[in-house]
């Protein structure tokens, strides 16, 4: 698994990076959640991965050598894995609410893993209650 990275001006791609999220921890900053409801609800019942869900961020710096990486122990996880779930999720709502297109400040990754970084003033506005029909199995 490598983090893809598409460089974007407007709805044109400019380029596509890959890297190692074992050499490489990302910092996002300007970031929104993005989902595909649809997709991801596809990826769901179908149990068959796809491309559904990404970060979206204003500017991102690749933290290794010259940035030393972060510590990320007390920071809080968010989850994406629309084969268990079609939503974003964050380590601390018990599943209550679904993260689906809220925004944050900062975001930093550390091997597969997102982490909240700092939080957005508004972070909270598209925040909306989790459907009962999707909490079925889900643990994370």
């Amino acid at each position: 698994m490598h983090w893809q990275v598409t460089v974007k001006q407007r709805s044109k791609v400019i380029d596509v990076y890959y890297y190692d999220p074992n050499e490489f921890q990302l910092e996002m900053r300007g970031c929104r959640l993005r989902n595909r409801p649809n997709k991801a609800k596809q990826v769901f019942d179908s149990g068959r991965h796809d491309v559904s869900g990404w970060v979206r961020c204003e500017e991102m710096m690749l933290r290794k050598d010259f940035y030393p990486v972060l510590p990320v122990d007390n920071l809080e996880k968010l989850y994406y894995n629309p084969l268990r779930d079609p939503h974003w999720r964050r380590e601390s709502d018990s599943n209550e609410f679904v993260w689906d297109e809220t925004e944050y400040a900062s975001l930093i990754t550390n091997g597969k893993q997102v982490y909240i970084l700092e939080e957005h003033d508004c972070a909270f506005d598209n925040l909306r209650e989790i459907d009962p029909k999707y909490l079925g199995d889900f643990k994370i």
